[in-house]
C-alpha cells in the first residue's frame, strides 16, 4: 500500500509539505506540478475538480479557505476515505498554527518551517489508510475517530481524574494508555471527535514525553490558542490537560504526582488490558477473530485484533484483522447502516442539521424517496465473515471464523455488544 499527500498555496501553486507512506519513491516535481496545474485550470473555469480514480490508485483535490490545496493520492482506499484523511490533515494544520497563520501565509517558508512540528500527526493520519506493514505499537487507526481502551479500572481512574482537575482548575482532561483514551471529562469529550483525536496523536509523539505548548482547536477556537499540557505518569500512561497560564509546567508534573501517586499499581494492572483493549472478564464466542465497537455520536471506537490472547491457532495475523475490520467498516457499515447525517458526524464533515435516530439506507429500486431502516450488515468470503450491529448510538463490527454458521452471527453479535456497553466500571 503506498500514499501520498501534498500540500500547495492556493495563489501561487508553490508547494509547502509533501508526506509519503509506504516503501515507494517520491513523486517528481513534474507529476505534482502536473496535479496542481489541472485543478488550478479548472478553478479558472469555475470548475471543482474532486477527485479521480485509475485502476490503482485513487486521487483527490481539496482546497482549505481559498489558501491551500491539499492532494492526496493512494491505493487500497475509496475516495471517501481519503477526502476524510486530507480533512484531517487540515485540522493538524490548523491544531499547530491556527487558522489565521494559514489564510494570511504572509510568508510561506515561515509557514513551512511552523508546520514541520505536525509531521508526526500527519504520518499517523496517513497510517489509517492501511494496517498492514506497521510496526507502531500504538497503530490501530480509524479515520475520524478517537481509540479508546476499556480497562476495568476505568471507574476508579476516573474519579482519580475528576480529583486532578481541581489541582490544574481545567475541565478539559483525559488519561492516555497506550496512546488510547482511558477515561476523559465530561467537557474533554463535548471537543469535536476530530480535536480528540489529534490531541492524543500530539500527546503521544516524540516518543509520549511530557509537553506545554499552545494548540488551536479547528472546531472549538481556530484562532484563539489554548495551552495544551500532557504529562507522563508512568510508562505509557499519561495524564493530558488544557488549561489556563498557570499553574506552569512543574506545577503540574507536581500535581499529577501528588494525585496518582497510591495508583501506580492501578495502572498498572490496567495497561495489561493492552492489546486486548477490553476487559479479560468480558468472555467473548471462540468464534470471534476481532471486534471493533464504535460510538460514532461521540465520535470514539475501540478495536481488538486478539480477544482471545491465550489462543494459539492464528487464522489470520493481527494486522491482517485490523485490515479486514476497518475495510469492513468503510465500505459495508458507512454505505448501508448509516444515513448522511450519521457519516457527516462520524467522519467529522461539521453541518448544522439534527442527528436523526434512525439509522437508513435507500432501497435499490427506482423510487430513491422510498428508504429502508438498516440494522446489520454482513459479509461471507471462504475465510472469515463479518458482521456489523448497530443499536441506539453504538455500532459492533465483528471478525467471525469462516466456521461460524451464519445464522448464528446476529446472535452472537448482540450478546456481545451488550456484554460491551452494559459494564458501568469501564466507562463507555
Amino acid at each position: 500500500m503506498s500514499a501520498f499527500i501534498f500540500c500547495v498555496d492556493s495563489s501561487s501553486g508553490l508547494p509547502i509539505f509533501s508526506r509519503k507512506k509506504g516503501n515507494v519513491d517520491s513523486l517528481p516535481f513534474s507529476i505534482k506540478g502536473s496535479l496542481n496545474g489541472v485543478h488550478m485550470y479548472g478553478k479558472s473555469l469555475n470548475l471543482e475538480l474532486l477527485n479521480t480514480l485509475t485502476e490503482d490508485y485513487c486521487i483527490s483535490w481539496k482546497e482549505f479557505e481559498d489558501s491551500v490545496i491539499l492532494i492526496g493520492i493512494s491505493s487500497g482506499c475509496t475516495k471517501e476515505v481519503l477526502n476524510n484523511l486530507l480533512t484531517s490533515v487540515f485540522n493538524s494544520m490548523v491544531l499547530i498554527v491556527g487558522i489565521e497563520e494559514i489564510k494570511s501565509q504572509r510568508i510561506i517558508d515561515r509557514l513551512k518551517r511552523e508546520l514541520k512540528t505536525c509531521y508526526p500527526l500527519i504520518d499517523r493520519l496517513m497510517d489509517s489508510l492501511d494496517c498492514g506493514g506497521t510496526n507502531n505499537k500504538y497503530y490501530s487507526d480509524i479515520v475520524g475517530l478517537a481509540e479508546c481502551i476499556l480497562c476495568p479500572e476505568n471507574h476508579l481512574i476516573q474519579i482519580l481524574l475528576e480529583s486532578y482537575m481541581e489541582y490544574v482548575d481545567s475541565l478539559y482532561s483525559c488519561v492516555l494508555i497506550n496512546g488510547k483514551i482511558c477515561v476523559a471529562t465530561e467537557s474533554w469529550w463535548s471537543l469535536d471527535p476530530e480535536e480528540i483525536k489529534l490531541l492524543s496523536l500530539l500527546a503521544m509523539s516524540e516518543g509520549g514525553t511530557s509537553k506545554d505548548i499552545p494548540i488551536f482547536l479547528p472546531y472549538k477556537s481556530p484562532t484563539m490558542a489554548f495551552r495544551f499540557v500532557a504529562c507522563t505518569l508512568i510508562p505509557d500512561v499519561q495524564i493530558c490537560s488544557l488549561c489556563g497560564p498557570t499553574p506552569n509546567l512543574v506545577e503540574i508534573e507536581r500535581s499529577v504526582t501528588q494525585c496518582f501517586k497510591s495508583s501506580t499499581e492501578l495502572f498498572t494492572a490496567a495497561l495489561h488490558t493492552h492489546p486486548r483493549n477490553f476487559p479479560a472478564s468480558c468472555q467473548v464466542d471462540s468464534g470471534i477473530l476481532g471486534l471493533l465497537l464504535v460510538n460514532y455520536s461521540a465520535g470514539k471506537y475501540v478495536i481488538s485484533k486478539n480477544p482471545h490472547q491465550n489462543a494459539t491457532k492464528k487464522i489470520a495475523s493481527s494486522s491482517h484483522r485490523l485490515d479486514i475490520l476497518r475495510t469492513f467498516y468503510y465500505r459495508m457499515v458507512l454505505s448501508f447502516l448509516m444515513n448522511e447525517d450519521d457519516k457527516k458526524r462520524v467522519n467529522i464533515e461539521k453541518e448544522t442539521t439534527k442527528k436523526n435516530d434512525k439509522k437508513k439506507v435507500q432501497k435499490e429500486q427506482p423510487d430513491s424517496s422510498n428508504l429502508n431502516v438498516g440494522k446489520e450488515t454482513y459479509w461471507c468470503s471462504e475465510y472469515h465473515k463479518c458482521h456489523a450491529l448497530i443499536s441506539q448510538e453504538n455500532i459492533l463490527c465483528v471478525l467471525y471464523n469462516s466456521s461460524v454458521p451464519t445464522f448464528e452471527m446476529r446472535f452472537i453479535t448482540q450478546r456481545t455488544l451488550k456484554a460491551l456497553v452494559s459494564d458501568k466500571q469501564i466507562c463507555w
